[in-house]
């Protein structure tokens, strides 16, 4: 039987005493000033006696977050992590949706404060309070069905969705992290640039705490200014990176994101979007004694449920990354209405086993479209279109609501995605449909971060494009307009954003 997630944050913490378990940039917490902290919020919240309701967290990267966290964890009240760039329909949303009692700002609110009415607020400076008081702390026993934390889809399309993951959820990702699988090394430095409302997240900060590590925090305002960003990338030392693809095609940016400037940068762990080849290749040529693991998984299944370590050799022959196999007790299969397909078909991949959270929180009607029962296991439709390859992997193949019909053909847009970013002129590029007045496909537009180049016009640089790509992909899948571009929009989980993209496109 596995030891509960409590017990195991707690020995660690208390094991770990005077190392730094937090540094933003340069501002350190050591892991006594963590269990200090927790422990008091801890029985501060027991003492109120809120009935275990949900406590949301309003911040950007500080220690106070994981403290606040982890405090919410200790007392069984399930925490909502929101970043402070939230714009006020969505926090309204999960209000409306989770209706917790307590509001913990580490950041300033920057709307009206009136919509946290009849709520308990906790600013910055009564929280400091509430650590300095030491507030006994008395053990609890938390059933392993009680939600950890509630986290919020991203929302790209109606009201974003509570997702209640367990603490049995919760542990069981994380004891798989941290498994030998991944060699993940103890008392190493994580990156921590992946927003807290992000379950990703969850990779850096949980696995960092088990272990004994240093989160290097990394503020949102570092990131979304490439110039200030750069500047602090020399300087930061870890030895893990965790983050989307994105991310690291950003760092990628820079000429210091490398083995000879990052020597201590051993494990990548990347998960939150399509891993492509080309940047695959890319981090292999640049970091080539680092593993490199691509992971796949949603939010209702806990952060990841599957995983490839990146093979060197294998990379000039893959036309795609594979989502690799499934972590234990977890089911992955293929179906197509209902029946699983035969090896080798694309269809829908199906999640089961306990990692599937127990539905949409306060949603019945939604958690019914998506959450199910198959052998006995809770499972999930995840929406993601994938097939098993003779070797056994994953692979995948888009989403089935990023799959269009175009002139009678049936086209993935990461599908065609991949292939663009074959070319040599193509740094990064998403392919998105243009809608025809009836709301049908009618062409395909291409938006393009370009490598740097001579030609002397932007219908050269197309040509060049189209000629370099003729053979590599099909007619009617190449787009018909192309929109350069120096920077893809991202979302605040730090994907790119190809709903805005689609939206811009027909705007």
């Amino acid at each position: 039987m596995t030891e509960n997630l409590i017990s195991k944050l707690t020995a660690a913490i208390a094991q770990s005493g005077q190392n730094t378990a937090y540094d933003e940039l340069g501002k350190q917490h050591t892991y006594h000033e963590l269990q200090t902290d927790v422990q008091s919020l801890a029985g501060f919240l027991e003492k109120d006696q809120l009935d275990h309701c949900p406590i949301l967290v309003f911040g950007d990267h500080q220690f106070e977050m994981i403290a606040t966290f982890l405090g919410c964890a200790f007392a069984g009240h399930p925490y909502i992590p929101v970043d402070s760039s939230s714009s006020l329909p969505r926090i309204k949303s999960i209000l409306a949706t989770a209706d917790p009692k307590i509001i913990v700002l580490i950041d300033d609110f920057p709307f009206d404060a009136d919509i946290f009415a009849d709520r308990k607020i906790i600013k910055l400076k009564q929280l400091h309070e509430i650590f300095q008081q030491h507030y006994a702390y008395k053990p609890l026993t938390i059933p392993e069905t009680t939600p950890f934390y509630i986290l919020f889809t991203s929302g790209t399309t109606g009201s974003p969705k509570g997702v209640p993951i367990s603490h049995q959820n919760i542990n069981l990702f994380i004891s798989w992290l941290l498994s030998p699988e991944f060699g993940v090394p103890q008392h190493a430095a994580f990156l921590g640039q992946v927003p807290y409302s992000f379950d990703v997240s969850n990779m850096y900060w949980l696995s960092s705490v088990l272990s004994g590590g240093t989160i290097k925090a990394l503020p949102r305002e570092a990131v979304n200014d490439f110039g200030t960003l750069f500047r602090i990338l020399p300087q930061l030392d870890f030895q893990v990176f965790v983050g989307t693809p994105s991310l690291a095609e950003m760092f990628c940016l820079s000429p210091d994101f490398k083995a000879e400037k990052k020597p201590n940068l051993q494990l990548f762990l990347l998960c939150g979007e399509e891993l492509t080849v080309k940047l695959a290749k890319k981090l292999a040529k640049r970091f080539p004694d680092a593993r490199i693991f691509n992971t796949y998984g949603p939010t209702e299944a806990t952060v990841a449920v599957s995983a490839w370590e990146v093979d060197k050799t294998q990379l000039p022959e893959l036309k795609r990354i594979p989502l690799g196999k499934a972590e234990p007790q977890v089911t992955l299969s293929i179906q197509n209405e209902g029946s699983t397909v035969k090896q080798g078909e694309i269809g829908e991949i199906i999640i089961s086993g306990p990692c599937v959270s127990s539905g949409y929180l306060n949603n019945p009607e939604k958690t019914k479209a998506a959450f199910f029962e198959l052998d006995g296991q809770p499972a999930y439709h995840t929406g993601d279109l994938g097939h098993y390859g003779d070797d056994g992997l994953l692979y995948y193949h888009g989403r089935c609501d990023f799959q269009i019909k175009l002139h009678g053909f049936r086209i993935e847009l990461d599908e065609v995605r991949a292939s663009l970013e074959k070319s040599s002129y193509i740094k990064q590029a998403v392919a998105v449909p243009k809608y025809d007045r009836n709301q049908r496909p009618k062409h395909l537009v291409a938006y393009i971060i370009a490598n740097p180049n001579d030609f002397e016009s932007k219908t050269e640089l197309i040509q060049a494009i189209r000629q370099e790509l003729q053979g590599v992909i099909m007619p009617y899948m190449m787009p018909t307009e192309f929109i350069f571009s120096k920077q893809l929009p991202l979302s605040p989980n730090g994907k790119i954003d190809v709903k805005q993209l689609i939206k811009e496109a027909n705007s």
